[in-house]
Protein backbone atom coordinates (compact mmCIF):
# COMPACT_ATOMS: atom_id res chain seq x y z
CA UNK A 1 0.00 0.00 0.00
CA UNK A 2 1.48 3.19 -0.65
CA UNK A 3 1.53 6.42 1.43
CA UNK A 4 -0.78 9.16 0.76
CA UNK A 5 0.74 12.27 -0.13
CA UNK A 6 -0.30 15.78 1.12
CA UNK A 7 -2.15 16.78 -1.37
CA UNK A 8 -4.34 13.44 -0.99
CA UNK A 9 -4.19 13.99 2.55
CA UNK A 10 -6.14 17.94 1.73
CA UNK A 11 -8.36 16.44 -0.54
CA UNK A 12 -9.82 13.70 1.85
CA UNK A 13 -10.18 16.22 4.96
CA UNK A 14 -12.23 18.82 2.35
CA UNK A 15 -13.97 15.84 1.39
CA UNK A 16 -15.14 14.71 4.78
CA UNK A 17 -15.90 18.04 5.71
CA UNK A 18 -18.28 19.15 2.63
CA UNK A 19 -19.86 15.53 4.08
CA UNK A 20 -20.30 16.57 7.04
CA UNK A 21 -21.11 20.40 5.70
CA UNK A 22 -23.64 19.31 3.13
CA UNK A 23 -25.99 17.60 5.62
CA UNK A 24 -26.98 21.23 6.96
CA UNK A 25 -26.51 22.88 4.35
CA UNK A 26 -28.81 21.22 1.95
CA UNK A 27 -31.95 21.74 3.87
CA UNK A 28 -31.06 25.22 3.76
CA UNK A 29 -29.91 25.38 -0.27
CA UNK A 30 -33.41 23.81 -0.72
CA UNK A 31 -35.54 26.15 1.05
CA UNK A 32 -33.98 29.45 -0.31
CA UNK A 33 -32.29 28.92 -3.35
CA UNK A 34 -32.51 32.47 -4.82
CA UNK A 35 -31.15 33.96 -1.72
CA UNK A 36 -27.72 31.76 -1.84
CA UNK A 37 -27.79 32.58 -6.01
CA UNK A 38 -27.58 36.07 -5.40
CA UNK A 39 -25.07 35.77 -2.28
CA UNK A 40 -22.62 33.36 -4.77
CA UNK A 41 -22.79 35.66 -7.39
CA UNK A 42 -22.35 39.08 -5.07
CA UNK A 43 -19.02 37.24 -3.76
CA UNK A 44 -18.06 36.25 -7.51
CA UNK A 45 -18.92 40.30 -8.75
CA UNK A 46 -17.44 41.10 -5.10
CA UNK A 47 -13.67 39.34 -5.82
CA UNK A 48 -13.74 40.27 -9.75
CA UNK A 49 -13.84 43.89 -8.76
CA UNK A 50 -11.25 43.93 -5.91
CA UNK A 51 -8.34 41.58 -8.17
CA UNK A 52 -9.52 44.39 -10.76
CA UNK A 53 -8.42 47.33 -8.39
CA UNK A 54 -5.36 45.37 -7.25
CA UNK A 55 -4.57 45.18 -10.56
CA UNK A 56 -4.82 48.54 -11.72
CA UNK A 57 -2.54 49.56 -9.43
CA UNK A 58 0.06 47.38 -10.31
CA UNK A 59 2.01 49.91 -13.21
CA UNK A 60 3.21 46.83 -15.55
CA UNK A 61 -0.08 45.65 -15.82
CA UNK A 62 -1.86 49.27 -16.73
CA UNK A 63 0.95 49.40 -19.53
CA UNK A 64 0.96 46.03 -20.89
CA UNK A 65 -2.51 44.14 -20.16
CA UNK A 66 -2.11 41.79 -22.67
CA UNK A 67 0.27 40.27 -20.17
CA UNK A 68 -2.47 39.43 -17.77
CA UNK A 69 -4.47 37.72 -20.15
CA UNK A 70 -1.29 35.73 -21.29
CA UNK A 71 -1.15 35.02 -17.63
CA UNK A 72 -4.21 33.68 -17.20
CA UNK A 73 -4.51 31.64 -20.16
CA UNK A 74 -1.30 30.41 -18.82
CA UNK A 75 -2.83 29.74 -15.57
CA UNK A 76 -5.94 27.56 -17.09
CA UNK A 77 -3.89 25.44 -19.38
CA UNK A 78 -1.57 24.22 -15.94
CA UNK A 79 -4.97 23.70 -14.36
CA UNK A 80 -5.98 21.64 -17.00
CA UNK A 81 -2.88 19.62 -17.58
CA UNK A 82 -2.60 19.20 -14.05
CA UNK A 83 -6.49 17.79 -13.39
CA UNK A 84 -6.29 16.03 -16.51
CA UNK A 85 -2.95 14.14 -14.73
CA UNK A 86 -4.71 13.54 -11.71
CA UNK A 87 -7.60 12.14 -13.31
CA UNK A 88 -5.11 9.83 -15.03
CA UNK A 89 -4.16 8.42 -11.89
CA UNK A 90 -7.25 7.22 -10.23
CA UNK A 91 -8.21 4.92 -13.39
Amino acid sequence: MRERGPIEEVEKIVKDLNTVAGKHARPVLRRYPLIFALLVTFGVAAILDGLKFFFDDIKFFKEHPFVLILIGVAILILTGTLYKKLDKGKE
